[in-house]
Order: C-alpha cells, then sequence, then structure tokens
C-alpha cells in the first residue's frame, strides 16, 4: 500500500500543492484512509499548481473533501513542507477552514 500522499492547502486560487507526506501512518489507519479516499477518486489533480513528473509519479487523484493534520519542522523555500508527518483526519474541520500556519 502507498503511503505516500500528496497534500495541499487552499488559498485564495484554489488547492496549493506543498508536498508529500509518507510517514506516521499506522496499518488501521492507512486502511481506514484508504476507503474513504476511494470514494473520492478522480481523474485530474486538484491542485492549482503544475506538478512535475516527480511530483505526478504513480499518484491517485482525490477531491479535496477530508482534512488532516500534519507535523512538519519548517517551509522550505519552496513552499513546500519539510519532514511532514502524518498525525491524522481532522473531523472537526472542514477543507475551507485550513489556512498556512
Amino acid at each position: 500500500m502507498n503511503t505516500d500522499s500528496r497534500i495541499g492547502i487552499p488559498d485564495t486560487d484554489g488547492l496549493r500543492y506543498v508536498g508529500r507526506v509518507g510517514t506516521g501512518f499506522t496499518e488501521p489507519m492507512l486502511e481506514s484512509l484508504t476507503r474513504k479516499l476511494e470514494r473520492l477518486s478522480r481523474k485530474t489533480s486538484p491542485f492549482t499548481d503544475t506538478l512535475t513528473t516527480a511530483q505526478r509519479k504513480d499518484a491517485h487523484w482525490v477531491t479535496p473533501r477530508l482534512v488532516g493534520e500534519v507535523g512538519f519542522t519548517e517551509w522550505t523555500t519552496a513552499n513546500l513542507l519539510r519532514h511532514p508527518t502524518w498525525r491524522g483526519l481532522r473531523t472537526d474541520k472542514n477543507p475551507e477552514d485550513v489556512r498556512r500556519e
């Protein structure tokens, strides 16, 4: 099971790509998240950014309706998350409530 998930943050133009998170998942968490994401499947990227070939490689796109919490060390100069770690879904937040911290 692929745990390398592309993540984004809403901004004024739409959903902005901020990197990939591939650690912090437990097996039960992955199984539950996979079931939820399968229902949101789509054919095209939801990001407003043009992603590189490497960023798109093996991607399975979903409609952004879930909010996840990710820990990270800092923002890079390219506005990507450095060392992101999955913490879990945030059922108490809507995607439009998410802001860059």
